[in-house]
C-alpha cells in the first residue's frame, strides 16, 4: 500500500484585545435617564423709579420698573409701598394715591421679580419726599355787593391748604385797571374811590414755605350816594317863628336838593338852602309830624322823620 503525506501551511493570524481601563478611560455605559434639564436662573431687577416730579398729597406716584430674566421667561412682579421705612397695609399695586400721606413723607416701593419658578432678589427704590403743596384761593368777593364812596370796601376770601397750613394773603388793588401799590391790606378804606371808579382786588396765597396763585374778584362799581342830612330839628322855639337850617353832605359832592315830604300848614322849605321856616298860629296847637327830604341829581336821596309838638302855655 502506497503511503500519503498531507502537508498543511497553517497561518496564525494575531489577536489583539483591547481592554479599557477604568479611571483612565469612562467606564460608564450609556445613559439610559434621557436628556438632563436645564437649571433656572430667577429673574433680575435692574432699577425701580418713582415716577413723579414735586410729589404731594395730592398727587399720585406711579412707578418705572426695569428687569429681565436670564432664561427669557416672562416676569411678574410683587409691590410694596413704604413710608418712612413702615410697610403701608394693602398698598401693593403699580400707584399710590396721595391721599393718606403728609407732607415731609419719606417714599419708598420694594419689588420683588418672579417667572412663575422662583422669586429674584427684592430691590428698593430711592426715597422721594413728599413736598409741600401749595395753597389755594377758592373764591374772592368784595363786601358790599353795593358799594357807595362813603363806604369801605372789605375782601372776602376763601383759601384751602392740602396739608393743613396756616394761610395768610397777599392783597393788590386796582383802581380802573390802574393797580394802587400802597394798598396792601383786606380793606380799601373810603376817600379811595368815588362815584363811577371800577374797583377789584387780586388775592395772592402764602403759606409761607410756597405762593400759591393769585386769584382776581370780580370788579365792582361804585354808585352814587345819596345825600345824607346831618343836623337835627330844634327842641325848643323862641316866639313864633320855627326855623330850622337843614344840613346835609353828599359823599360824590352833588348837588343837593331839599323839599319838605309832609308838614304842618304854612310850613316852608328853600330847596337850595334847606332852612325851614313856619309861623307858628295858635291853631296849630298840637303834634305834626315833618318828613324833610335830600336828593341829589341823579335821583338818590335820603329822608329825616320827626314829630313836633306845639303847645301853648
Amino acid at each position: 500500500m502506497k503511503a500519503w503525506r498531507l502537508w498543511i501551511n497553517l497561518t496564525i493570524a494575531p489577536v489583539f484585545l483591547i481592554v479599557p481601563l477604568c479611571g483612565i478611560l469612562s467606564c460608564e455605559g450609556p445613559d439610559r435617564t434621557g436628556p438632563r434639564s436645564k437649571t433656572n436662573s430667577p429673574p433680575v431687577i435692574t432699577s425701580v423709579q418713582i415716577l413723579s416730579e414735586n410729589p404731594t398729597i395730592e398727587t399720585e406716584l406711579h412707578l418705572n420698573v426695569q428687569g429681565h430674566d436670564p432664561d427669557g421667561d416672562s416676569m411678574t412682579y410683587r409691590l410694596q409701598w413704604i413710608r418712612n421705612d413702615n410697610d403701608i397695609p394693602g398698598e401693593n399695586k403699580n400707584t399710590l394715591s396721595g391721599k393718606g400721606l403728609k407732607k415731609g413723607d419719606a417714599i419708598q416701593v420694594r419689588v420683588i421679580p418672579s417667572d412663575g419658578k422662583a422669586e429674584g432678589k427684592p430691590f428698593v427704590s430711592a426715597p422721594v419726599r413728599i413736598l409741600n403743596s401749595p395753597p389755594v384761593i377758592l373764591q374772592v368777593d368784595l363786601e358790599p355787593k353795593t358799594v357807595y364812596a362813603s363806604d369801605n370796601l372789605k375782601a372776602q376770601v376763601k383759601g384751602f391748604d392740602a396739608d393743613g397750613d396756616f394761610l395768610y394773603y397777599v392783597y393788590q388793588w386796582e383802581k380802573n385797571g390802574t393797580i394802587l401799590p400802597e394798598e396792601r391790606s383786606d380793606v380799601l378804606e373810603q376817600g379811595r374811590f368815588r362815584k363811577g371808579d371800577s374797583i377789584s382786588v387780586t388775592v395772592t396765597p402764602d403759606d409761607r414755605e410756597v405762593l400759591g396763585k393769585p386769584k382776581k374778584s370780580d370788579p365792582v362799581t361804585i354808585s352814587n350816594s345819596p345825600p345824607m342830612i346831618v343836623s337835627s330839628p330844634p327842641t325848643s322855639v323862641t316866639g313864633n317863628i320855627y326855623l330850622y337850617p337843614v344840613k346835609a353832605n353828599d359823599p360824590d359832592s352833588d348837588p343837593i336838593v331839599f323839599s319838605l315830604k309832609k308838614g304842618p300848614k304854612g310850613m316852608e322849605i328853600d330847596q337850595k338852602t334847606g332852612l325851614i321856616r313856619w309861623e307858628i298860629r295858635k291853631v296849630a296847637k298840637g303834634v305834626h309830624t315833618i318828613e324833610i327830604e335830600a336828593s341829589d341829581n341823579e335821583e338818590a336821596r335820603s329822608f329825616q322823620r320827626y314829630t313836633l309838638t306845639v303847645d301853648f302855655r
